[in-house]
C-alpha cells in the first residue's frame, strides 16, 4: 500500500529526532509537531516508533553497501587508491543522509531490536568484510604495510569513520571531498609506514632493555 504523501517529511522529522534526543527519548508527538500534524495522525504511516527507526537507516545502510561492493569488484584501480574513493563515498554517504547515517550509527548494535535490525547486522558484517579484504589486497601489492592485521587494521579505519558521528556537519560536495582525503591521508600514514615503525619501537625497546647478569 502506498504511503501518504508526507512519508518523506516524516522520515526526516525522526531521522532529526533521533539525533537530537535519542532513539529512546524521541516519541511519535515530537516527530509529528516537527511534520506539522496532529500526533494521531503519524499513526497514518507507521504503527510504532521501531518502524520509524527503520525507515530512517535502512536508505543510507544499503546505498553504502551498494557503492562499497561495486567498488570491491573494481580491481583495475590500486588498493590505495580505492581506500581513497572508499572514504569519500563514506563521508558522502554521512552527508547526503545526514543525520539517517548517524542514527543508524548509533542504534545497529541495539539487543532490544535484534529481530528487526538482523539484517543490517548482516550488512555490517559484509562492510567489514570489504574494507578488510581491501586492505589484504594493498598488503599483497606491496601498496600497505600496517603494523596489525588487515581485520585489525579495518576496525581501526572503521573507528575513524564511525567517530565522525561526533563532530561531523556536511559541507557541500568540495569542503566534503577534502575532509574526505584529509582522513584518508591520516589512515594512509599508518598502513604504509606503520609496520616499519613498530619494528623500530620494538627495536628501541630492546636497546633499552637492561640486560641480565649471570
Amino acid at each position: 500500500m502506498a504511503r501518504p504523501s508526507r512519508w518523506t517529511d516524516v522520515v526526516e522529522a525522526a531521522g532529526e529526532e533521533f539525533r537530537i534526543r535519542g532513539y529512546d527519548s524521541a516519541t511519535l508527538e515530537d516527530i509529528a509537531a516537527r511534520v506539522g500534524i496532529l500526533k494521531g495522525s503519524i499513526y497514518n504511516y507507521v504503527q510504532n516508533k521501531e518502524e520509524l527507526l527503520l525507515a530512517v537507516v535502512e536508505r543510507p545502510a544499503h546505498v553504502l553497501l551498494a557503492d562499497l561492493e561495486q567498488l570491491r569488484d573494481d580491481g583495475r584501480q590500486s588498493a590505495t587508491i580505492r581506500l581513497r574513493t572508499l572514504f569519500r563515498i563514506q563521508v558522502r554517504v554521512f552527508s547526503e543522509y545526514y543525520p539517517a547515517a548517524f542514527v543508524y550509527l548509533r542504534n545497529i548494535g541495539r539487543t532490544d531490536l535484534s529481530d528487526k535490525f538482523g539484517k543490517f547486522g548482516e550488512m555490517d558484517a559484509r562492510y567489514m568484510s570489504i574494507l578488510e579484504d581491501l586492505i589484504a589486497d594493498g598488503v599483497a601489492r606491496g601498496e600497505f604495510n600496517p603494523p596489525v592485521s588487515p581485520k585489525i587494521a579495518a576496525l581501526s579505519l572503521v573507528g575513524i569513520l564511525n567517530w565522525m558521528q561526533h563532530w561531523f556537519t556536511p559541507a557541500g560536495d568540495e569542503a566534503d571531498n577534502r575532509l574526505a582525503d584529509d582522513l584518508f591521508a591520516m589512515a594512509l600514514g599508518g598502513l604504509t609506514t606503520g609496520g616499519s615503525l613498530a619494528r623500530i619501537l620494538e627495536h628501541s625497546e630492546d636497546r633499552a632493555r637492561p640486560s641480565s647478569v649471570g
